[in-house]
């Protein structure tokens, strides 16, 4: 343990809205300015004490363009003297975002900085497409390459039955339900101001989810296949952000560390199975420390679909009674550039919860990428 390791001393999100719902008529900096502003009024720093904002966005394009990050210092509390800059990662934009403000942290080239993402996916249009890229379309079909297909092509793959994924559907909307209920996203969550409500809650949310009720939905990529809008995750709209800087600083202004960030790896694969991107990501980040799944307290994988996330989890090894406890993206929803950081966030507040312990947080990205990173709770 060193004076610059890189700690979290904030983390919140905004609830998750759906696509074309409560946050339709909400800016992507509206979403995301009362994330920085509470991160301050959480921890007492001043705008002038931040040195960057790092955010992640992976459709940089109508109100996300112009380098959303610095647009956002520009309208918080943060302020002119700290400047920003937009990652993209696709899916991972903002995990990125946390990684380099680690990275630069431990290497002390910068104390304090703001990390997090935003997807308004409601108000943006689509991008430019890989079946842009001649490149691309030499190697592959193209067609292989969307994101449903690939959770297809896993299922087909590995084998992940319909039945499956329709379970792990049902219990990813069950279990965020029962953590809406009894209030552990309270701490994580800050309600947003729309005009004509404040939005407390998530809003993709589906009480009394079961196999059974969903096991009828008619495929929704591919004619016969098994990945329904059930058993992926919902198109969304949120926020997510971090306030990290080092354990000197921290220590130095009295301010709580609600975690460390330790290591983080990423990875490439065949982008027609995209979603298996946690699994040499993971196992990397392993060989740079020698761990292996039976470390860990809390894993938390981003459900870009069910039949990818049960692969990762049968491959990786991972217990049910450790992985993403409060469900995940298939009822919370996947914000894109948000969902790297919106991981962390309510790992570390589950971890306090349980009184400390080593996380882990992963997913898979667009185009055959993967990405994971720990974080521990003293």
């Amino acid at each position: 343990m060193t004076d610059r390791q890189p700690v979290v001393v904030g983390a919140v999100r905004t609830p998750q809205g759906k696509y074309d719902g409560v946050f339709s008529d909400v800016s992507s900096e509206q979403l995301s300015v009362p994330l920085v502003n509470e991160l301050l009024e959480r921890t007492g720093f001043d705008g002038a004490d931040v040195d960057d904002v790092r955010w992640g966005c992976a459709k940089q394009v109508d109100e996300q363009s112009n380098n959303v990050a610095r647009v956002i210092a520009l309208c918080s509390d943060l302020g002119e003297s700290v400047p920003g800059t937009t990652i993209d990662r696709l899916c991972a934009s903002s995990a990125e975002a946390v990684a380099s403000a680690s990275d630069a942290i431990r290497a002390g080239q910068r104390e304090i900085i703001v990390a997090g993402g935003v997807e308004n996916m409601s108000r943006t249009e689509r991008r430019k497409g890989v079946d842009a890229y001649d490149c691309i379309a030499e190697q592959y079909d193209v067609a292989n390459l969307q994101m449903g297909q690939t959770a297809e092509t896993v299922a087909r793959k590995y084998d992940v039955s319909r039945e499956r994924q329709d379970a792990y559907g049902a219990r990813s909307q069950q279990r965020a339900f029962e953590a809406t209920e009894v209030g552990r996203f309270d701490d994580e969550i800050v309600p947003i101001e729309t005009g004509s409500e404040l939005v407390d809650t998530d809003e993709g949310l589906r009480p009394g989810t079961t196999a059974e009720q969903i096991a009828d939905l008619e495929p929704a990529f591919e004619e016969g296949g098994t990945v329904t809008a059930a058993n992926a995750s919902q198109v969304s709209d949120g926020a997510a952000a971090l306030l990290l800087t080092s354990r000197a600083v921290a220590e130095n202004h009295g301010v709580e560390i609600l975690a460390e960030v330790e290591n983080h790896a990423v990875a490439g694969v065949d982008p027609r199975v995209m979603g298996i991107g946690p699994v040499p990501a993971v196992r990397d980040l392993w060989e740079q420390n020698g761990r292996s799944a039976d470390d860990y307290d809390l894993v938390e994988l981003n459900e870009a679909f069910a039949s990818q996330t049960l692969y990762c989890q049968d491959e990786l090894g991972f217990s049910d009674d450790i992985f993403n406890v409060n469900g995940g993206a298939i009822a919370i929803g996947h914000p894109l550039g948000a969902s790297g950081a919106r991981l962390p966030v309510t790992l570390v507040h589950e971890l306090r919860r349980r009184g400390g312990g080593l996380g882990l947080t992963t997913m898979c990205v667009g185009y055959g990428q993967g990405i994971a990173t720990e974080f521990r709770v003293l």
